[in-house]
């Protein structure tokens, strides 16, 4: 009874970190013989495993983390998902947050009203207008003092779905005046703030900023652009030992706006202007039942994505209170064993192109 008990109480989280232990350990017993008749291939297994461990060691001894204490970070897209969960736990580590809101009044803003303390603070902001911009970060900067603003992160942007043949021209400006320009509007007020403070600007692509997919045309191209923008503003940023850290979450749709409920009602709303605005000759090359067939593949993959942020959420902690962060993060997601759009990011360099076309249009076409 105390077993069951004691896996009825488990997270999901440990509950697959078992589940991988006893896959490791009867697979390491099932090859064990194998290895011990081969000498060679014996070194060549413990030589492998005693680098990913040194570094492992090595990553563990050398992270430190900068002291939070009056260190201000600035989060775009704080209503809901990944920016309200980040504003969550920076809050908890003693950092001053301003976190901005499209809606003030929105459930994600009041909870972080009634759950953060006192350093926390939220202001409206809509990216894609200047004036918002301009006067959000004017508080920011009353905020910051001489100081100047520890860390940016870039999360707010907004999603669209649709064959190109079937996007119209003003839902790509409209993912592009968000995506891209907002996000750069907001980095330019804020980078005199981040000079001052030699601090770091954290922007969240996704690995549609690595890898286009079918209907995500719009998104993919915003977001890489906005990879473009993160390797540029690295090199450009080194002479003020400013950081510039690009956070690539996997599979983690459906626990955020893109693909939630919420987002998935957003996007049948879309689609279905789609079918009424088609012209005839496009409904009937395309059929009648295609961008239907399109949304149930969407709900697929919000069945298939992480429950939670917190593997994004762990990795954003990372980027703004480490002293040494990675340049570049890619986050596995997803429920299964694998996040398999990051396995194909991975293995894209080495993968002959009819290949890796065949995998991208059998698990996202």
């Amino acid at each position: 009874m105390d077993v069951v008990r004691n896996f009825q109480s488990m997270s999901a989280k440990q509950f697959m970190g078992v589940q991988l232990f006893e896959l490791v350990y009867l697979l390491t017993l099932a090859f064990l013989p194998f290895v011990l008749a081969l000498p060679v291939v014996t070194y060549v297994v413990l030589t492998l495993a005693s680098t990913v461990l040194f570094i492992a060691f090595l990553r563990k001894c050398l992270y430190r983390r900068v002291k939070a204490e009056g260190k201000v970070v600035f989060i775009t897209g704080c209503d809901s998902g990944l920016g309200n969960a980040c504003a969550h736990r920076l809050d908890s580590l003693g950092f001053t947050v301003v976190a901005a809101c499209y809606d003030e009044k929105s459930d994600g803003a009041r909870r972080l009203r009634e759950e953060c303390s006192s350093r926390l603070y939220i202001e409206t902001l809509d990216i894609a207008n200047e004036n918002s911009v301009m006067k959000c970060v004017s508080k920011v900067k009353s905020l910051c003092g001489s100081k100047g603003l520890w860390a940016l992160i870039n999360n707010a942007g907004t999603v669209n779905f649709g064959d190109v043949e079937l996007t119209p021209l003003e839902s790509y400006r409209k993912v592009m005046d968000v995506n891209i320009f907002g996000t750069i509007r907001v980095t330019q007020a804020c980078l005199p703030l981040i000079r001052t403070s030699k601090g770091r600007i954290i922007t969240l692509t996704g690995i549609q900023g690595l890898m286009a997919t079918p209907g995500f045309s719009a998104f993919s191209i915003s977001k890489f652009g906005l990879e473009a923008f993160n390797e540029s503003l690295r090199f450009e940023m080194k002479q003020f030992k400013v950081k510039v850290i690009t956070v690539r979450p996997g599979n983690f749709s459906g626990a955020t706006a893109m693909l939630n409920k919420a987002g998935l009602e957003k996007i049948k709303k879309s689609l279905d202007e789609v079918k009424t605005k088609a012209s005839l000759e496009v409904r009937t090359a395309y059929g009648d039942s295609y961008i239907d067939q399109q949304y149930t593949q969407l709900t697929h993959l919000s069945k298939s994505s992480a429950n939670n942020c917190s593997n994004v959420i762990d990795t954003l902690e990372s980027a703004v209170s480490s002293t040494n962060p990675s340049p570049s993060y890619l986050v596995n997601g997803g429920n299964q064993l694998l996040d398999l759009g990051n396995v194909l990011i991975r293995l894209r360099p080495y993968l002959p192109t009819f290949l890796y076309e065949g995998l991208i249009q059998k698990y996202f076409g």
